[in-house]
C-alpha cells in the first residue's frame, strides 16, 4: 500500500491540502486493505484520513477490530455517531485548515454535518482524484483481474450448457450464479443478466419468467467477484439454428468489436475507440441501434475509470483495464452485445477474456 499512499501524499502537496477524507468504500479498501463495504449510502463502515504524518482509519466499535487487522499501517480510532461530527472535531483538534473530501460519494447530509462541526477548516472537493489513483493497475492487480475473468469464462461455459428451449431467464441466471459460487468465487460481481427475445433490446434487464424460445437472441451478462476484484463478460447466444436477422446483427457487432480491439492502445482516447464501433455500425446502416458507449474500466468496481464513449476525451494509459462491449438493440425484436476485457498496452491491448464467441 505504500506506493498508493505516496500518491495520496503527492496529491496533498499538489493541492496544498493538510489532509484528505476517503469515504468511498472502494478507495478505502484500495488505500488501506480494509475490506468492509458500506451497507448503504448513509451507513458508512469507516473512513480514512490521510495527512502528512498521519494515517487514520475511523470506524464504529463493532468494525474497529476488523479494520485494525486489515489495515496495519493505519492508526485505528473508534468513532461516535454521527461520524461527520466526530471527524469534524478530530480535524479541529489536529489543526488542519484545508481538507479534501470525496464529493462524489459524500451525502449532502454528511457534508452539512461535517461543515457544522468544523471551526476554521475549508473543505475542498476532490472530484475523481482518488478514484483516478486506481485507474492504472499494478502487476498484482492485473493478475487478480485475469484470475477472476478466467473464473467468469469457466462459469459461462458451464452455465450455458443449461440453455435450452423452455428454460426461463430467471432459471438460467440463477444457475449461472450457482456455478459462479461453486467455482470458488466470492459471488457475483453484479446480478447476472439473462435477456431473451424482445428483452434483449434492453442493455440492462432483470431476468424474469419469460421462457426462452428457439431462435431468440439471448444476452448473458455476468461476472465473478474474487478478492474484491470483478469480472465482466457478455455473450449473445441462441438455441437451434441462427435466424437470418440475428446472424446479420451478430456479425456486425462482432465486426465492430474487432475494429475496437484493433484501435485500442495507449495514447488514444476512449472516444476514438468508441467511434471505431460507430463507424462499422453506420457503414451497415445500423448506427441508430447503438444505445451506449463501447466500454468502461474494471477493477474493485464494475464500472470505474477509464471510459470509452463519445465524450471520453482523456487518453488511455498502459496498465488500464477496459471492457470492449459494442451492442445493437432493436426495440420489439431484441439485441446483441459481445464483451471482452482488455489490458491497455503501448502498442495495442492484451485480451484477458477467453470465452468463445463463435456461432457454432
Amino acid at each position: 500500500m505504500s506506493d498508493r499512499l505516496d500518491r495520496v501524499a503527492a496529491l496533498l502537496r499538489d493541492r496544498s491540502l493538510d489532509a484528505v477524507i476517503v469515504s468511498n468504500p472502494s478507495n478505502r479498501r484500495y488505500l488501506s486493505g480494509f475490506t468492509a463495504d458500506d451497507h448503504a449510502a448513509d451507513e458508512s463502515s469507516g473512513v480514512l484520513i490521510v495527512a502528512t504524518g498521519a494515517r487514520l482509519i475511523l470506524s464504529g466499535a463493532t468494525n474497529l477490530p476488523w479494520a485494525k487487522a486489515e489495515a496495519p499501517g493505519f492508526e485505528p480510532i473508534a468513532w461516535e455517531r454521527p461520524w461527520p461530527t466526530f471527524v469534524g472535531e478530530l480535524i479541529n483538534d489536529r489543526g488542519w485548515r484545508s481538507v479534501g473530501f470525496e464529493d462524489g460519494t459524500t451525502t449532502v447530509a454528511d457534508y452539512n454535518t461535517l461543515v457544522e462541526a468544523l471551526t476554521s477548516t475549508t473543505l475542498m472537493p476532490l472530484g475523481d482524484a482518488i478514484d483516478a489513483l486506481r485507474a492504472v493497475k499494478s502487476d498484482d492487480e492485473l493478475q487478480r483481474i485475469a484470475d477472476v475473468i478466467g473464473m467468469t469464462d469457466d462459469a459461462f461455459t458451464r452455465g450455458v450448457e443449461r440453455l435450452k428451449t423452455g428454460i426461463t431467464e430467471r432459471e438460467l441466471a440463477d444457475h449461472i450464479g450457482h456455478v459462479l459460487r461453486n467455482l470458488g468465487s466470492d459471488g457475483e460481481a453484479f446480478p447476472t443478466i439473462v435477456a431473451s427475445g424482445p428483452n434483449a433490446a434492453k442493455p440492462h434487464h432483470a431476468p424474469g419468467e419469460r421462457a426462452i424460445k428457439a431462435g431468440d437472441p439471448v444476452i448473458i451478462d455476468m461476472g465473478a467477484r474474487l478478492d474484491g476484484y470483478n469480472g465482466d463478460l457478455t455473450r449473445t447466444v441462441w438455441v437451434g439454428e441462427i435466424e437470418p436477422r440475428l446472424a446479420q446483427i451478430y456479425d456486425v457487432v462482432f465486426e465492430a468489436q474487432q475494429a475496437a480491439l484493433a484501435t485500442v492502445r495507449a495514447g488514444i482516447t476512449g472516444a476514438a475507440v468508441d467511434q471505431s464501433v460507430r463507424d462499422v455500425c453506420e457503414r451497415h446502416n445500423l448506427g441508430e441501434y447503438i444505445l451506449h458507449g463501447v466500454g468502461h474500466g474494471l477493477g474493485l468496481r464494475v464500472h470505474e475509470a477509464p471510459s470509452a464513449g463519445p465524450k471520453a476525451e482523456t487518453a488511455l494509459v498502459a496498465g488500464q483495464v477496459l471492457t470492449i462491449e459494442p451492442g445493437l438493440y432493436v426495440e420489439g425484436w431484441g439485441g446483441v452485445r459481445i464483451e471482452d476485457v482488455v489490458v491497455i498496452e503501448q502498442d495495442g491491448c492484451r485480451n484477458l477474456t477467453g470465452a468463445t464467441k463463435n456461432r457454432t
